[in-house]
């Protein structure tokens, strides 16, 4: 790819020139071709092209126009964005702006080592890339008007210097063309003239020479009211005698080798690197990727290249290592200074551009004691030469600001725990912890020992190791110099070391080096509220969270949390680890970061402790009964204690719940750490309310597991604080996991016991819910009145109450009742358990209504409005990720087109739900399956696949106890030695 501004602009992709859609395009190309690969802030931009046409709308529009030259471009990555504004991706030779600049300076560099042809080659090439006018046609945008002046100057400079470099190597006659051309465009431009008249008498041109003179001298009288310069007059004088070697001071950078003075003594070479670590594992990518960015310098500025990461990560190893290996690339020098910028006093600029320029050969008593002036003198020291400076641990952008060299023939590198995103013309390389395979080989290389890098035992337990350490390079050096130093230690002995994480920062300690040491730095560095959030971090349990969990942690607006977040995120004492389900960022701790987290959290009072921890999971708890609030219409089906919540406002709230059952499936794992941390400290009503109101997501995701545990841990809880009505509330929960997992006999016990708990405290909503559940264990097990009787009692105590979506469910298990008997009155009941479910605005609800309804219909042997309401069943489930309602969905479509006759596309469906149940653990749905598969090959007179399935839909529902179903299997089982195959069982 090639853009090319020295002209029209112009985009050249293999070859063929690409149109860009729009002048706007044009405009914002350009505009980042002259920022030269520099962040070029979004107001700039804006206030470039449209000023304040626009007004609130001209972000929006700067984002689609964005969008749309990265789709001309074909490459996204070429126009990079962070929250500095936009930069321009390319290298200096597909520029060809940047290409002339390169070339220029060069040329330049050539000048100064006299070596004329080189100089004169390298500009030819640069003045070749030249089209017509820069930027043609745009100079109606300032900026881009300013820089075609500043290009145009270039290009007459360069092309002045190449005159200069033929008239000194004698090609006269060749360059008087161009010169009557530079004459004619600017008759007023003496120096022009000057040049023509030595290259026309130089190629016996002597009388045209003495014309170019008087055509001057009359465009100046008559312009300027002036006479020539004494130059020109003294060149005429010279013609008009005639002299030999005519000539003038081209200014030519490059001076007679004789006529230098042998007492100028040559320029330091300062060579102040460190030594190498010599066993830099794993990093291979990383060197070359910073090799790269440091060899391809840009037109007009230094290479610079920001290396960022967390304590202990590696970064001034990959430094050092880079710049050792880039010695020949610099061969003026490699400077280097640690700044010290993680810790409370770091190096001030002043002092380390001291020590820079007593290295570069700067007497001490000839350094400047401003700032300024010493970065001047630093600059005028570097200019011509090349460099790298290494700026070690760096505060921020202000701290290496001064420190940079001014000109592309150096390159600097700098490591920070800050990103340094405000710094111009920086590209970035964040470093994480090494790969298992190379975290094992550091081991190995340490240590000396063959066996860690073995595929053996040893090597598993050298994994088991690196893990422990978090694959942290500062972690692993330090656990091999301490396995090196101890020859008679096995690596499982320092394995079992590490188990403990209470000892573990101890365990990794080995002389001056220590991962502790390193954090403590970092932790120093930070702000009040920084090392608040800190401390309190250490009591996150998940492996990332979202930013209101910081906004808990510290009592504080969502927003100034995000703030502090930043903070710790700049330290490089927590990362940034992606957008979850609803779009929000989260934030990872690394390992051994939480574990000194943790420590530090010893300096906090108890009570300081606890409170945090009981607004965090006070949050979870607000967060998730509102989230159950939105998708059920109101606080039904469930039951609340009174546990103290902490709200995040309001709109954080709404911005969080959008979309209430993605912001429950991004919060599974905290959902369930908030119901262990809420028993840890004995907070029994959040910690039993939070378990029942999440069964809202462990429902729905099929999440059996999550809901036993934490409704377990719960049950423990309450009844340690002797609370009858949590206790009744868990006996519920887990009751109602059984019936999900088709254990009807487990869940008897606990609604039996949830009951009388429930009466006794007088909470006829949980009698309601309790009786409603306990009813379909009847329905199941063939006791129809008995399930009658405790539905509608169930249903008069819902209403009281006012839980309509409860009462709805209801209406549907009795309609169930009357389908599985034949009564004609299940319609209406049913449509008026869905015309609730539509009021609460409850898809999930209205999709189980739905279910049965197909049901219904296919009992009517109506096919196609089963079909219909089936296919409703599976498109509102998968909206909602109801994985459960998806697999009834695919589950009743195929049986009505089994029963329409429709075999393959019935295989398919019965196929798609038996896997999906059989993957959620649903075995009465995966056994229902079967049974229609069964009958679906015996339609096929494929007798073997029908016995096969139809005994194993037998056996399951023997086991989860259902016997009506498990009669229906056993006679579509003897239906295969007949001819005739029973009717589907609805």
């Amino acid at each position: 790819m090639r853009f090319q501004v020295l002209g029209d602009v112009t985009l050249v992709l293999d070859g063929r020139p690409v149109s860009l859609s729009s002048r706007r395009q044009e405009q914002l190309l350009a505009l980042l071709v002259c920022a030269q690969g520099r962040v070029v802030a979004a107001e700039t931009l804006i206030d470039a092209m449209w000023g304040e046409q626009l007004g609130p709308r001209a972000g929006k529009n700067l984002q689609v126009l964005v969008h749309r030259l990265r789709k001309t471009l074909d490459d996204p990555e070429r126009i990079r964005h962070d929250r500095s504004g936009y930069a321009l991706s390319a290298q200096t030779a597909e520029v060809d702006a940047w290409h002339f600049a390169d070339l220029a300076e060069r040329a330049r560099r050539a000048l100064d080592r006299k070596d004329l042809e080189t100089a004169a080659v390298l500009q030819r090439e640069a003045l070749a890339l030249w089209r017509g006018r820069a930027f043609a046609g745009l100079d109606d945008v300032a900026p881009l008007a300013e820089a075609a002046e500043r290009l145009e100057q270039d290009r007459r400079r360069v092309l002045t210097e190449r005159i200069d470099v033929d008239l000194v190597m004698g090609r006269h006659a060749e360059v008087v063309p161009e010169l009557i051309s530079m004459v004619a465009e600017d008759p007023l431009m003496e120096s022009a003239a000057a040049r023509l008249m030595v290259a026309m008498h130089r190629s016996g041109q002597r009388t045209e020479a003495l014309e170019t003179y008087r055509r001057t001298r009359a465009v100046l009288a008559e312009e300027l009211g002036l006479e020539p310069g004494p130059q020109l007059r003294a060149l005429e004088a010279a013609i008009l005698r005639g002299d030999a070697q005519i000539g003038l001071d081209l200014h030519m950078r490059a001076e007679p080798a004789e006529k230098k003075t042998a007492a100028t003594a040559p320029d330091p070479v300062p060579f102040l690197l460190p030594a190498g670590v010599g066993d830099l594992t794993g990093r291979d990518d990383e060197l070359r990727r910073l090799a790269a960015i440091l060899r391809d310098r840009p037109a007009t500025t230094p290479a610079i290249c920001a290396i960022s990461g967390m304590p202990g990560v590696g970064k001034t190893a990959l430094a050092v290592q880079s710049a050792h290996e880039l010695r020949d690339d610099f061969p003026d020098g490699q400077l280097y200074v640690n700044l010290r910028g993680a810790g409370t006093e770091p190096v001030e600029p002043s002092h380390a551009l001291s020590r820079f320029l007593r290295a570069l050969g700067v007497e001490g008593r000839a350094i400047p004691d401003s700032l300024d002036e010493r970065a001047e003198v630093f600059r005028a020291r570097l200019s011509g030469r090349r460099v790298l400076v290494l700026l070690d641990d760096a505060a921020d952008e202000a701290q290496v600001e001064p420190l940079i060299p001014p000109e592309n023939g150096c390159a600097v590198i700098i490591t920070s725990r800050s990103a340094l995103t405000a710094l111009p013309g920086t590209r970035r390389l964040v470093l994480g912890v090494l790969t298992s395979t190379a975290a094992v080989g550091l081991l190995g290389t340490i240590t000396g020992r063959a066996e860690l890098i073995s595929d053996g035992t040893d090597g598993a337990t050298a994994g088991q190791l690196a893990e422990l350490c978090g694959r942290l390079p500062l972690a692993l050096r330090i656990a091999g110099a301490r396995l090196a130093a101890r020859p008679h230690w096995t690596v499982d002995r320092l394995v079992s070391r590490l188990m403990a994480e209470h000892d573990r920062l101890d365990e990794l300690t080995h002389g001056a080096l220590s991962v502790r040491a390193s954090l403590a730095l970092g932790y120093s560095g930070l702000t009040e509220p920084g090392r608040t959030l800190f401390r309190r971090l250490g009591l996150v349990e998940t492996p990332d969270f979202a930013g209101w969990v910081a906004a808990a942690l510290l009592d504080a607006e969502p927003r100034d949390a995000e703030d502090v977040l930043e903070g710790l995120m700049e330290a490089q004492l927590i990362e940034y680890a992606g957008l979850d389900g609803i779009g929000e960022p989260r934030y990872r701790i690394h390992d051994l970061v939480r574990l000194h987290a943790r420590e530090r959290g010893d300096d906090e009072p108890p009570a300081s402790v606890r409170a945090a921890l009981t607004r965090l999971t006070g949050a979870y708890l607000a967060l998730a009964e509102q989230a159950h609030r939105r998708q059920y219409g109101g606080d039904y089906t469930v039951l609340h204690g009174e546990g103290l919540r902490w709200d995040c406002g309001a709109a954080a709230s709404q911005r969080l719940l959008a979309d209430p059952a993605a912001w429950l499936r991004s919060e599974r794992l905290g959902l369930v750490a908030a119901v262990d941390q809420a028993a840890r400290v004995e907070l029994s009503e959040t910690c039993w309310d939070l378990a029942m109101t999440a069964i809202t997501l462990f429902e729905a995701q099929g999440h059996f597991d999550d809901w036993r545990n934490t409704s377990e841990t719960a049950l423990a809880v309450v009844r340690r604080a002797g609370d009858p009505r949590g206790e009744a509330a868990m006996r519920y929960s887990l009751g109602t996991l059984d019936l999900f997992r088709q254990r009807y006999t487990a869940a008897r016990p606990h609604f039996d016991a949830a009951l009388p708990l429930f009466e006794a405290v007088n909470d006829q909503h949980g009698q309601a819910l309790t009786l409603r559940n306990a009813a379909l264990i009847e329905r199941v097990e063939g006791r129809a009145g008995t399930a009658l009787r405790r539905y509608r009692r169930a249903l008069r105590m819902l209403r009281e109450v006012g839980d309509r979506h409860a009462e709805a469910h209801v209406l549907g298990s009795i309609a169930q009742i009357h389908i599985e008997h034949g009564r004609a009155d299940a319609t209406s009941l049913l449509e008026t358990a869905l015309a609730v479910y539509h009021d609460l605005g409850d898809l999930r609800g209205a999709a189980q209504i739905l279910n049965r309804m197909g049901a219904l219909h296919l009992r009517q042997g109506r096919t196609e409005q089963a079909g219909a309401a089936y296919r409703q069943v599976s498109a509102a489930s998968q909206a909602i990720g109801d994985r459960i309602g998806e697999a009834y969905g695919l589950l009743g479509l195929g049986e009505a087109e089994l029963l329409a006759g429709e075999l393959d596309l019935a295989a398919d469906h019965l196929d798609a739900a038996l896997a999906l149940a059989e993957g959620l653990g649903e075995t009465f749905i995966a056994a229902r399956a079967r049974l229609a598969a069964g009958r679906l090959a015996a339609e096929r007179g494929e007798h073997e696949p029908a016995r096969s399935m139809l005994d194993r839909a037998i056996s399951e529902f023997a086991e989860i106890g259902l016997p009506v179903w498990h009669e229906r299997a056993v006679d579509a089982r003897r239906s295969l030695d007949t001819t005739l195959c029973p009717p589907l069982p609805y």
